[in-house]
This record gives C-alpha cells, sequence and structure tokens, in this order.
C-alpha cells in the first residue's frame, strides 16, 4: 500500500488534485445529458443477454437502487482512480528532465480530449475501456501481459465500439511491451487473440438482443430510478446501415468537429513525436502505434458522438505514448529535445488550457 501512495514526485500529485478540485466543482455543473448517462448504468441481464450490460448488471448487483447520487459520485470515484493511476505511472518514469514529468501530467488534466472531456460526458463507458488499458503498462511479468491480452474481448460486453476504439490500443501495448519483436510466439498469441475477439464480437451483435418489447424494458429501468429516464432505442435496435447514414449526416457537416477535434489530435500527435525524440525511439519501429487512429476513425462512419471518438483517438495515443516510455524509461535523454521542442510543448499547454471540453457533437 506504501508503493502506491508513495510518490518520487510528489508535485505530479498535487498538480493531478488541483485539477480533479476543478473538475468536480466547476465542471460538475457542465456535464452533458445526465438521464441518457445514467442509463447505461442501470442496463443489465434481467431480460436475458444484452448489449452494454456488464457494467450495469455488476453495479446493480451492489447497489440494488442505484440513485442519481450514487451514479454521480460513483463517476467521480472511478475518474479520480483513472488519473491517479495514469500520474503514478509517469511518476515511475526515470525522467532526466523533471519538465517531460511535468508536462505529461500537466497535459492530462489540461487537455480538452483526456481526463476534461471524460468528466464532462460524465457516465459514458468509455473510460472502462480506456481503464483496461493501463493494464498493459503494469510492471509485471510477460505471461501476465498474455492473459491481459486474451482477456481484453471481453470489455466488448461493456461496449461493442470498444472493437475499435479500444481492442486496437490493447494489442498494441502488448506489442510494444513485447519490444515489437515477431516472433512464433507473438504470431501464435496474435491469431488467438484475433480470434478470440471476433468470437465474442458476433456473440454480442447477434445474441444480444432483447426478449420483451423495448416499452417493457424502458418501464423496469424506470422503475429502479427516481428519475424518469428517456431511453434512446436506437442504443439495443437500431440497424446498421441506419447508424451510418445518420452518422454521416451529423459528424461531417459540423465546423466544431472539424476545428476542436483536428486541432487536438494534432497536437497530441506531434507531442508524440518530440516525446519520441526523448527515448530515442525509431519512427519506423514505432509507426504502428497509429493504427489505432486508423481504426477508430471508422467509428464516424458508426456513431454521431464525433468529439467523443476524436477524444477516444487522442487518449489511445496518449497511454500508447506512456507505455512507449516505460518500456524505455533507461533510455531517456533530454539532449535529443531542442528549445523550440520544449517552448512548442510550454504553448500548447498555454493554448489548451481555456478550452474546458471538447464534449458531444451537440454541445
Amino acid at each position: 500500500m506504501k508503493k502506491i501512495i508513495k510518490f518520487n514526485n510528489p508535485e505530479y500529485l498535487l498538480l493531478f488534485f488541483l485539477a480533479f478540485l476543478y473538475y468536480v466543482f466547476v465542471l460538475s455543473e457542465n456535464h452533458s445529458s445526465l438521464d441518457f448517462n445514467y442509463q447505461y448504468f442501470l442496463y443489465d441481464y434481467h431480460f436475458g443477454f444484452i448489449k452494454r450490460a456488464l457494467i450495469g448488471s455488476i453495479l446493480n448487483f451492489i447497489f440494488p437502487n442505484l440513485s442519481e447520487s450514487i451514479f454521480i459520485n460513483l463517476s467521480i470515484v472511478i475518474l479520480f482512480i483513472f488519473g491517479f493511476y495514469i500520474v503514478k505511472l509517469i511518476d515511475n518514469i526515470n525522467f532526466k528532465n523533471a519538465f517531460f514529468g511535468y508536462f505529461l501530467v500537466a497535459l492530462l488534466v489540461i487537455s480538452p480530449a483526456l481526463l476534461k472531456n471524460f468528466w464532462f460526458d460524465l457516465g459514458r463507458l468509455d473510460i472502462f475501456g480506456a481503464f483496461f488499458c493501463l493494464f498493459f503498462l503494469l510492471p509485471v511479468r510477460k505471461s501476465i501481459l498474455n492473459i491481459f491480452l486474451l482477456l481484453s474481448p471481453l470489455v466488448l460486453f461493456i461496449h461493442e465500439g470498444f472493437f475499435l476504439l479500444w481492442i486496437p490500443s490493447y494489442y498494441i501495448c502488448w506489442l510494444i511491451r513485447n519490444n515489437i519483436i515477431i516472433n512464433k510466439f507473438i504470431i501464435v498469441y496474435s491469431c488467438f487473440f484475433i480470434l478470440l475477439t471476433f468470437l465474442t464480437l458476433f456473440g454480442i451483435s447477434y445474441f444480444g438482443k432483447l426478449n420483451v418489447t423495448f416499452d417493457v424494458f424502458q418501464s423496469y429501468i424506470n422503475s429502479k430510478t427516481e428519475t424518469v429516464l428517456f431511453l434512446d432505442s436506437t442504443v439495443l435496435t437500431d440497424k446498421l446501415y441506419d447508424q451510418i447514414i445518420s452518422s454521416l449526416i451529423s459528424n461531417f457537416t459540423h465546423i466544431k468537429f472539424w476545428f476542436l477535434g483536428l486541432a487536438n489530435l494534432f497536437s497530441i500527435v506531434y507531442i508524440g513525436k518530440i516525446f519520441l525524440k526523448i527515448v530515442s525511439a525509431s519512427f519506423r519501429k514505432y509507426k504502428i502505434i497509429f493504427l489505432p487512429l486508423i481504426l477508430t476513425f471508422f467509428m464516424f462512419f458508426l456513431g454521431c458522438d464525433a468529439l467523443r471518438w476524436f477524444s477516444n483517438m487522442c487518449f489511445s495515443f496518449y497511454i500508447l505514448l506512456i507505455c512507449i516510455m516505460i518500456s524505455n524509461k533507461n533510455n531517456l535523454h533530454e539532449d535529443n529535445v531542442s528549445k523550440n521542442d520544449l517552448y512548442f510543448l510550454i504553448f500548447i499547454l498555454l493554448v489548451l488550457l481555456p478550452f474546458k471540453n471538447l464534449g458531444l457533437l451537440w454541445y
């Protein structure tokens, strides 16, 4: 326990704690539609196997009457543990220059694509997908990492969208921790992982249906809360073709999508380029970290939350960047970074500071 609480750089924790107070007391009044997010925590397997009900089934077992206040407090706790965990991982990296550690923590709490957006979009399930990705950054034996990889398709029971949002990131993290060496073992494990992932996705897509009419299901959900929730039936019943058409129209016709999303994505990727210099990492070797960005882009055709997908893109890249640094933490060389690079890192933090969040497309 002492190891978990002890920080090599307590300033990292202070920076995170001050930012977290801001989230709780300022952003708490500006998060997106509470009813829509709250319902995800109420879905369970009461009427049989349905999509996205794993978290709700677990929470409803612990909290039979999950009130709105419990939901909000639970979201605060989950966000705090998640952020604390990342800050602790950064603290364990042996930076030759303390500035780089401060920058990564500051980026985590300031960028509207990272923790700010997770809080503004309170209660979404995306944070659970990101949380599982951090398991691959733990200082554990490679055999444990292999188990994490084979278990990772289970996150699809939380949200089938993780197939594009987070599953690729798990695989890339696993490859980085194995030093991206392609051998017979890596190929066999990769095949098992891909097979399990597609079998799980097929099972959820084909069998994850309601056994009752949606009106009955909605009445059941509303019986578990004091507030009246107007559930979105498309979460469980929409056809893929209709989703694609709706998403294309909504995602690609908004200025906010192109301005905020691309600005944040560019800054995060450029920051990654600078930090690859610090670890003397070959871009050619680690260019695979861009694969999750490409695959996540397909979510813009399957869901209407354009800036939410951008946030997942940026968070995936951020975690992969930390994964590279953890795997190369004894090879950090600040001499590889020019003064212009350092000035840019400071400048980008100042630019990001006024933006509260990316938020949903229509907010």
